[in-house]
C-alpha cells in the first residue's frame, strides 16, 4: 500500500479513537457520588435507595454508614447479599445510624456500585431530608459525604439529600443534627471529588437519563469509528484495484 494512503488511514483511525475516548471519558463522572433516590410524598412511607459508587481505582468499598435524620423512623432494612447490617438507634433527637459492612470478597469494586435499601415510616411534611454518609475503602480511605449545598455552587463532597416537598419552606428540621466528624476521625481525605449532586427522585431520574444519553453517545462514537475505518479500507481497495488495472 502506498505510504500516503497508510498515513491517511492512520490519521483517520487516530482521530476516531480520540473522539471515542473523549466521549467515554464524559460517560462516567455524572454518577460519581453517593445519592439517595425515592418516591417521596409527605405523610407516606417510602423506600430509600442509597446508591453508592466505588471511585478509587486501587481499592474497594468495604463499609457504608448512613445517618438517618431523627424526623424519619426506620421500619426495615432489607438484607443485601454479601453484606452485614447494623442499626444504631438514635436518642435525644439524634440520628439513627445504619452501617453496612462487606463480607470478604464482597466489597464494591472500582467503577461499580451497590444500592442499599431502607424503608422508613411516613415522611415528614418538610422540604427535604439530609443523610450524612461515610464511605470506607479497603485501603483505609474514608469519603465523608456531609457538605451542604451553598447556593448554586456545588461542594466537593455533597451530602445525599432527598427532596420531600419543594413547596415547603426550609427549616432546621431538614438537616441532620449528627455532629460533623472531627479531623482526627477522618482517616484520610477522599482523593476524588464527585461531579454532581442529586437532591430528589426527579433529579436522580434526570441523572439516569443523562447517563443513558452519554451511553448512546458512546455507541454513536463507536459507529462513527467503524464507519471511518470501513471507508478508509474501501478507498484503499479501490486504489489497489486501480493500480493493478
Amino acid at each position: 500500500m502506498p505510504r500516503r494512503s497508510t498515513g491517511r488511514l492512520a490519521r483517520i483511525l487516530t482521530a476516531a479513537a480520540v473522539t471515542t475516548g473523549a466521549v467515554l471519558a464524559l460517560a462516567g463522572p455524572a454518577t460519581a457520588h453517593v445519592r439517595v433516590i425515592a418516591e417521596a410524598t409527605p405523610g407516606q412511607p417510602a423506600t430509600l435507595r442509597f446508591r453508592v459508587p466505588s471511585e478509587l481505582a486501587g481499592a474497594t468499598t468495604v463499609r457504608v454508614a448512613v445517618a438517618v435524620p431523627p424526623a424519619l423512623s426506620v421500619t426495615a432494612v432489607p438484607p443485601i447479599d454479601g453484606w452485614t447490617q447494623k442499626t444504631v438507634p438514635g436518642s435525644a433527637g439524634r440520628a439513627t445510624r445504619l452501617i453496612w459492612t462487606a463480607k470478604p470478597r464482597h466489597g464494591i469494586e472500582p467503577d461499580d456500585h451497590v444500592s442499599f435499601n431502607v424503608r422508613v415510616g411516613p415522611l415528614p411534611n418538610q422540604r427535604s431530608a439530609t443523610f450524612n454518609t461515610e464511605q470506607t475503602y479497603s485501603n483505609g480511605t474514608i469519603a465523608t459525604w456531609n457538605q451542604d449545598q451553598d447556593g448554586s455552587k456545588e461542594p466537593p463532597y455533597p451530602a445525599p439529600v432527598l427532596l420531600i416537598d419543594p413547596a415547603a419552606p426550609p427549616s432546621p428540621a431538614d438537616q441532620d443534627v449528627t455532629p460533623r466528624p472531627t479531623t482526627a476521625e477522618l482517616v484520610a481525605p477522599h482523593t476524588r471529588a464527585p461531579s454532581t449532586v442529586a437532591t430528589s427522585a426527579d433529579s436522580a431520574s434526570t441523572a439516569e437519563e443523562g447517563t443513558s444519553a452519554r451511553l448512546m453517545a458512546v455507541i454513536g462514537a463507536g459507529v462513527v469509528t467503524a464507519a471511518a475505518i470501513s471507508a478508509a479500507l474501501a478507498r484503499r481497495r479501490r486504489k489497489n484495484h486501480t493500480a493493478r488495472s
